[in-house]
């Protein structure tokens, strides 16, 4: 049975031509309208009113008469932030999911490179190759991964993929969710899950943990992944209290910048209480030159570049056309938003 589907796709970017063409060839009958815009007035009204799915960042429709045939809006972006405030994100009739597992490859190579710069030093190193000195006798081993614990705030794609290679360096796994995951299934994934990644099935980690927080980061963690959504609960919950708990630890964010206080880590990094962090995302952002965190103690500090990859539109692809098959069979679609959560 051939699709009639219309995809209208409104992203930032140019045509990936050889994407839509795989797309078109595994869903025949797919009509797709791409628009390199940002402005609605762009996109002319006949478009919008044949549009059955919509793939987009930041450019949603005003209204219901607007889209009448609309039956779901994927956001192009793993985050929702931009889409919480749209004038249909709280229409029952329309179908929301994200772009769940499309960051995981990259992003979880970001923060093992991160981790491994720290442990292995290669910051200073590569200042002393700058400098054409041989500096042997002045290295000091902090240690190997082999044994250490990493605790995950948030076991989403992300973490869950980061966690695969770090187990496979010997380091425990234990992760801190912000519902109860008890049984089985409620361990099991329900993002996109690229082949050979993550942990679909909840098994790496040794122990799962919610609700108190401070008990949690007091579990002996010698790495912090923080990997939660941003929203109302999770805003400002990583400050001068919980950096305290960790008892000297490594952190690393890529998860949203505000989750964290700024001033509270920056801080803890000057003092001490935590050996040092990379961020990938701050707050504020962009940061602004000569703020403090650009130049804090064993910071590692990038510009929310963590999720760029060539494969980003391809594995998108991947998403929209499993989700087209589920949505002809009227199967549940994956990555869903569950927007009473805000994520």
């Amino acid at each position: 049975m051939q699709s009639h589907e219309v995809l209208l796709i409104t992203i930032p970017f140019d045509p990936f031509e050889d994407c839509y063409a795989r797309l078109k060839k595994l869903q025949p009958g797919l009509e797709i309208l791409h628009y390199n815009t940002k402005d609605i007035d762009i996109v002319p009204p006949q478009v919008w009113a044949k549009t059955t799915v919509h793939l987009t960042l930041y450019l949603f429709p005003q209204n219901r008469e607007q889209v009448p045939r609309l039956k779901w809006v994927h956001l192009y972006s793993g985050g929702i932030n931009q889409a919480i405030h749209a004038p249909l994100f709280t229409d029952k009739e329309i179908i929301w999911t994200r772009n769940g597992g499309v960051h995981a490859p990259q992003i979880a190579e970001w923060v093992v490179s991160t981790i491994l710069a720290y442990f292995r030093q290669l910051p200073m190193l590569l200042k002393w190759q700058e400098s054409g000195t041989w500096r042997a006798q002045e290295y000091v081993s902090r240690g190997d991964l082999l044994g250490k614990t990493v605790g995950f705030l948030g076991y989403g794609a992300i973490a869950r993929h980061t966690a695969r290679i770090l187990a496979a360096c010997g380091m425990h796994v234990i992760v801190y969710t912000l519902h109860g995951k008890s049984t089985k299934e409620e361990r099991q994934s329900k993002t996109f899950t690229p082949k050979y990644t993550g942990d679909p099935e909840g098994e790496i980690p040794s122990e799962w943990h919610h609700g108190g927080l401070n008990e949690f980061l007091s579990s002996h963690i010698d790495v912090l992944v923080i990997s939660l959504p941003s929203t109302d609960k999770t805003r400002k919950s990583i400050g001068k209290e919980q950096f305290s708990k960790l008892k000297g630890a490594y952190v690393v964010n890529i998860a949203r910048g505000d989750i964290v206080k700024t001033e509270d880590l920056v801080d803890a990094l000057e003092d001490g209480t935590l050996l040092g962090a990379a961020l990938d995302v701050t707050d504020p952002e962009p940061l602004p030159p000569g703020h403090p965190l650009w130049s804090a103690k064993n910071a590692i500090v990038t510009p929310h570049i963590s999720g760029v990859s060539d494969e980003y539109m391809p594995r998108t692809v991947d998403i929209i056309h499993e989700n087209l098959n589920r949505l002809k069979a009227e199967k549940e679609l994956v990555n869903l938003i569950i927007r009473s959560e805000g994520y």
